[in-house]
């Protein structure tokens, strides 16, 4: 009996809150945008459409989608599970972008290619037949965390919310130093807990990776 009022109370409650912020005056979303940051890029086709549609009927993530979707809806339901980012890479296997569980978001490991055009700045490490290629570590490092901090924001965190880093190196001793020194640009301050490994190979012909858990 106590889980069925539970079950209508968030259920009345996710639908007053939708009903709110679809009618809500444009003047007071951007207001919410700009004090929460932008939200999940497929809020309002994904976690959020799901939400609202459970709450209130029908295509209520379109109507959201529309009003404030990508900005901050997915946030203030706080809704847990996959999330895909429309600007990053997309994955090369069955996996998002990241999950995010309770006030935590888990970032899939993320390389430099390119959103669209799966470019690898700095250049592949082998070519088509599997020839070494001279690249650069630096620009594929930089790609790297770039991408990672659209995941972030798009999920309503950031990159000084990460709270730890797992890096993957296709050649340690080559790649280290030059890796380390654009690591550092961005997390010398964050101090985010981090590991470094030295591994044979990468999914697409990257030297790097990187995956993350952050704060939300």
């Amino acid at each position: 009996m106590t889980e069925d009022i539970d079950e209508r109370t968030s259920f009345e409650y996710r639908r007053s809150l939708i009903a709110g912020i679809i009618n809500a005056p444009d003047e007071y979303i951007e207001k919410l945008y700009e004090d929460y940051g932008k939200s999940m890029a497929s809020s309002a086709g994904g976690a959020i459409g799901a939400a609202a549609g459970i709450a209130v009927g029908g295509p209520v993530g379109a109507i959201v989608g529309g009003v404030v979707g990508r900005k901050t809806a997915s946030k203030m339901i706080n809704e847990e599970g996959p999330i895909f980012s429309e600007n990053a890479p997309s994955a090369v296997g069955a996996y998002p972008h990241a999950f995010r569980a309770g006030n935590f978001l888990f970032v899939s490991g993320i390389g430099p290619r390119q959103p669209v055009t799966n470019e690898i700045p700095g250049g592949p490490i082998i070519d088509a037949n599997g020839n070494p290629l001279d690249y650069d570590i630096r620009a594929q490092t930089r790609a790297v965390i770039e991408n990672i901090k659209i995941i972030l924001e798009d999920a309503g965190s950031s990159l000084d919310k990460v709270v730890d880093c797992l890096s993957f190196l296709v050649d340690m001793d080559r790649d280290f130093a030059g890796y380390n020194e654009v690591y550092a640009e961005y997390f010398s301050e964050i101090q985010c807990a981090r590991t470094t490994c030295a591994v044979r190979a990468l999914p697409t012909s990257i030297a790097v990776e990187l995956k993350v858990i952050a704060k939300v």
